[in-house]
């Protein structure tokens, strides 16, 4: 059984993740990844493949850096009005956890709004972290949406 404290301070740490992304903290954001970390949203359900099946999203650090990038530039005309976001997260549970790995999974609802338009993402996303300086870091966020084998709009805010 994991310890209160060691649940309390994933769950914070995923709650930091939520509000970096709320309030365009992008490169807050990329900072809680490891340099290896990938960021995963699987276009089938029960997807356990990311290179074979085609995926939704499968980005490394340094892709996720050049979309970090592209936000925070004011000529990226596609995000005009840049969109808003509130992410909730909830049910977060360690699966697995030893002294410095966890694997954790959780419930979300993203809600986006950009000009008009107003989208509703939600599912399940599963994370490998990783102890690092009091804290931890992404080494894997995998997020399976609930209509993932749906069409999507552009997913330009990260979920």
């Amino acid at each position: 059984m994991l310890e209160y404290k060691t649940q309390r301070r994933i769950e914070l740490f995923l709650y930091e993740e939520a509000r970096l992304l709320d309030n365009r903290q992008f490169q807050e954001w990329l900072r809680l990844y490891e340099p290896q970390g990938i960021y995963w949203m699987p276009s089938r359900p029960d997807q356990t493949d990311p290179k074979g099946v085609a995926s939704i999203i499968y980005e490394d650090h340094a892709i996720l850096a050049i979309r970090v990038q592209r936000l925070l530039e004011a000529r990226a005309l596609v995000l005009t009005p840049m969109p808003r976001t509130t992410h909730l997260v909830s049910n977060i549970e360690v699966l697995d956890g030893e002294t410095d790995d966890f694997t954790v999974a959780t419930a979300f609802i993203c809600v986006e709004h950009q000009g008009e338009w107003q989208r509703l993402y939600s599912g399940r996303q599963t994370y490998e972290l990783a102890r690092a300086n009091g804290s931890f870091r992404i080494k894997l966020k995998r997020v399976a949406l609930l209509n993932c084998d749906g069409t999507h709009s552009p997913i330009t805010i990260p979920l």
